[in-house]
């Protein structure tokens, strides 16, 4: 049963009201997947044909499945592959039990498929309060429905979500504010194991993954929600006919603040994707227009993961976009009406990405000091990438991007990210409760990682927004001492993977919040005044 039904409409509780107790201030991790319970591995099941993907997994879902008011984990396996050994390999997903304990429930929950997967997200599909899973894999995608009893159900065929492609990210949102969540799904390229050219350094013998040069791009797939839990395909209806890239990261978001979500795909070496909801469900790809298609010189990056954020304090969302080394990751700033300016260079935001590979990428408020700081999981896809001669590794360490204000930052050292693997999907939610992020992270062919946040010192406050309905999309405005800091709850971003749906907003050395403003996707608004830091907040309409 889920907490969230039975609770009157109309109102706010304050669900917890822990006082913050960081062991130093700043910005400081501590791993502790092990003494948390978690021991994902990854497995890529490579045996040295180098298909591409083996290495291009995979994702991380925070999400609270049983309904009980903390975030759960899901880690996506991708297993083994047609001709290889076979071994029983699958996702894992990890109940929350609090207090820095989480149980493997992948067998009774039922998400031990056989499928090579990539990424996941997860959502309310089918109206019934629980959130449901779609997994993106190599071949056909995935549906699970959530019994609402802790177990899952596939329903992939009756509900008619069919992507038989290379999905790689998927994400969710109500794109005609009709009241059911719809379906953007990412796909990659046309790899098989029949066309699966040699790649590498071949006049030194070094063979490795290709880029995605050698293949063609996969149309992109969009399914609209029925309203019953089922869908239908209507990419060409929705205005995303022309979404034929080569798809990695995608988010949702309202960048232009019109009420409606407006959708980003990140494409690997071709032009990445803006599409404008037009406000009658359709979409206009506007993405070289918007400043957000290539890069300054004009060409095409290696787009991976994706995130949204108002990164310079001026009220709009503005985008980050991870790439391979050399390129640098992208910070789009968002001047308003859908219009971006690259600022990687001006911000100082480029710089600590030259030699890095970026994948999975989260904008969330790590040190709780009201500005928003970028977190990147880096790796590099090719395993002997240190042989290249190039000073790049195939083991990157991740990074933290403090935000010094205004949107100019400075790469954090001695973060306590220490583990140097190859990482893919990344996931932030407040997994201890104890009012700051910490941080989940899915590595290539290697076990996974959980950090847990030991140094922010700031003030805080959270925000979980439920109620009849839908709530992905919803916009909150928090003034703090004059200042407004908004957060839109959104399904997934970053690579593969999904951020916690709560809200997380550093206050600072505040007292509290002046003001809460929470506006549904359905127009319905609520504001709430005077509401003291230190604690968690649940907010229903």
């Amino acid at each position: 049963m889920s907490r969230r039904r039975g609770v009157l409409p109309l109102l706010l509780l304050l669900l917890s009201t822990v006082a913050a107790a960081p062991l130093t201030a700043g910005i400081l991790f501590r791993e502790t997947a092990a003494a948390w319970g978690i021991d994902f591995e990854h497995h890529h099941g490579g045996a040295g044909e180098f298909y591409l993907i083996e290495t291009m997994g995979s994702g991380v879902v925070a999400f609270d499945y049983d309904g009980d008011g903390d975030d759960d984990l899901l880690f996506v396996q991708s297993g083994e592959l047609e001709g290889g050994e076979r071994r029983t390999r699958r996702s894992a997903l990890y109940r929350n039990d609090g207090a820095g304990a989480f149980v493997d429930v992948s067998t009774r929950a039922g998400v031990e498929l056989d499928i090579y997967g990539m990424g996941a997200t997860a959502g309310d599909l089918d109206g019934d309060g629980d959130d449901d899973l779609y997994l993106t894999a190599f071949g056909l995608d995935r549906l699970l429905v959530n019994r609402g009893d802790g177990t899952f159900v596939d329903a992939t065929e009756s509900a008619g979500a069919l992507n038989p492609e290379w999905g790689s990210s998927a994400s969710l949102a109500d794109v005609d504010r009709d009241g059911d969540l719809d379906l953007y799904v990412t796909n990659y390229v046309d790899f098989a194991f029949d066309n699966n050219p040699t790649c590498g350094i071949q006049e030194r013998g070094l063979r490795s993954y290709c880029n995605p040069d050698p293949f063609n791009g996969l149309a992109d797939r969009f399914f609209r929600n029925r309203g019953d839990g089922t869908f239908e395909e209507a990419t060409a209806a929705a205005g995303f006919s022309g979404a034929t890239g080569k798809g990695m990261g995608v988010v949702f978001g309202d960048v232009d603040l019109d009420g409606w979500p407006d959708l980003y795909v990140a494409n690997d070496l071709v032009a990445n994707f803006l599409f404008h909801n037009r406000g009658d469900g359709t979409f206009e790809e506007v993405a070289l227009l918007s400043g957000v298609a290539l890069d300054e010189a004009g060409r095409p990056e290696a787009g991976m993961g994706v995130d949204l954020g108002d990164l310079d304090g001026n009220g709009l969302a503005d985008l980050i976009v991870t790439h391979v080394d050399r390129q640098t990751n992208a910070y789009y700033s968002n001047t308003g009406g859908a219009m971006f300016v690259d600022r990687r260079w001006p911000a100082r935001f480029a710089e600590p990405s030259y030699d890095m590979v970026g994948f999975g990428v989260v904008i969330a408020d790590v040190d709780l000091d009201t500005d928003l700081d970028v977190v990147v999981a880096n790796g590099h896809i090719a395993h002997n990438a240190d042989e290249w001669g190039t000073g790049t590794t195939y083991h990157q360490r991740n990074q933290v991007l403090e935000n010094l204000g205004a949107g100019l930052f400075r790469e954090a050292a001695d973060t306590g990210l220490d583990v140097v693997l190859s990482s893919r999907g990344m996931a932030a939610a407040d997994l201890d409760l104890d009012g700051d992020l910490d941080l989940a992270i899915s590595n290539s062919n290697a076990r996974a990682e959980v950090y847990e946040n030991v140094g922010a010192s700031g003030a805080w406050v959270a925000v979980d927004v439920g109620g009849e309905g839908v709530v992905v999309g919803t916009l909150l405005e928090v003034v703090v001492g004059g200042r407004v800091q908004r957060r839109e709850v959104r399904a997934a971003s970053s690579y593969q993977s999904q951020n916690s749906s709560v809200a997380s907003v550093g206050l600072g050395d505040a007292a509290g919040v002046d003001s809460l403003l929470v506006t549904w996707p359905n127009g319905t608004r609520r504001r709430f005044v005077s509401l003291p830091a230190g604690h968690r907040l649940w907010v229903g309409r």
